[in-house]
Formats: C-alpha cells, sequence, structure tokens
C-alpha cells in the first residue's frame, strides 16, 4: 500500500487522485463506481486482495453476514 510517509510514494498518490477526479468529473453514478472497482480489482497480482473485494463488491461478505447474525439465539 502506498503510504503518505514515504517520498516516492507521494508522486503515486497525488496519480491516483488525479486519476480519481477525472474519473468523478467524467460523470460517474454510485453504481458505475462499484463496476469500476471491481473491474479494477481484477487486475491485480494479489488474488486474496482481489478475492475480498469481489466478496464485498457482489455481496458476500463474510464479515458482514457475521455482524447480522445473532450473538445468542433463544
Amino acid at each position: 500500500m502506498l503510504s503518505p510517509d514515504k517520498v516516492e510514494d507521494l508522486r503515486s498518490i497525488e496519480k491516483c487522485r488525479e486519476i480519481t477526479n477525472e474519473i468523478l468529473r467524467y460523470g460517474v453514478s454510485e453504481s458505475e463506481i462499484l463496476k469500476l472497482i471491481d473491474i479494477l480489482s481484477l487486475e491485480l497480482e494479489n488474488t486474496d486482495i482481489m478475492r475480498k473485494i469481489q466478496s464485498v463488491i457482489k455481496g458476500n461478505n463474510p464479515l458482514e453476514e457475521e455482524q447480522t447474525k445473532p450473538k445468542f439465539e433463544l
């Protein structure tokens, strides 16, 4: 992950912000932003992170399911 504490990462962070601003200037809806995240996640080399992002986007988030389950059953 890029760190703002590292000088060499600052240029990359700025580039990411510029790309984000350009996408937002293009005029995208929330569902389009989610689709972009979906497509971009498929480009990641780290498949563990890609799978986690995909599961959240697709609504298969095991953490979310765990939080909605009752802690005690009667």
